[in-house]
């Protein structure tokens, strides 16, 4: 036993002395941050949701048809350009680089985003198929996943966090 312990000390100066000489070197910010900073990177990011969210934007107004008296057929519709829209942005995520500081927002947005689609699919599988359980359970999936995106974003770093 006291040759182990005697390895082990070994092993704990000798890397203290490679530390202390440079050999090793760190940085704890990047522990804390999750990641390092990437400005080109999370400007690129940022220009993406910024655009897509952008095109959400006007889709949103269009749901005005699935209110109170909005109509079956104008609903589905609206329905249908945000599937088309989240979808795009999904794709978009897909393909671009996510820098390391926006892992968890990036996966936390996706899921979000993921729980609108189902939300959207779910209430038109309802409107197709006069299926008022459908409809409402896709209701609930677009409550969730609106309110998971909107804590999403404080995933993101608060320096360089994303405007939708």
């Amino acid at each position: 036993m006291p040759g182990r312990l005697a390895v082990a000390l070994a092993i704990i100066v000798f890397l203290a002395v490679l530390a202390g000489l440079g050999a090793i070197s760190g940085n704890l910010t990047f522990f804390a941050t999750n990641g390092h900073p990437e400005p080109t990177a999370e400007a690129r990011y940022r220009k993406v949701i910024s655009r897509d969210f952008g095109t959400l934007e006007p889709l949103n107004a269009g749901l005005d048809a699935c209110n109170i008296g909005g109509t079956r057929q104008g609903c589905y519709a609206a329905s249908n350009r945000m599937i088309d829209a989240l979808n795009s942005l999904l794709r978009d995520l897909n393909t671009t680089y996510v820098p390391s500081r926006y892992v968890d927002g990036n996966d936390a947005v996706r899921h979000a985003v993921q729980l609108l689609l189902d939300g959207f699919h779910s209430r038109n599988s309802g409107l197709a198929a006069n299926d008022n359980a459908s409809f409402v359970r896709g209701n609930d999936e677009l409550k969730q996943g609106n309110s998971d995106l909107s804590r999403a974003w404080r995933h993101f770093p608060a320096d360089a966090r994303p405007v939708p």
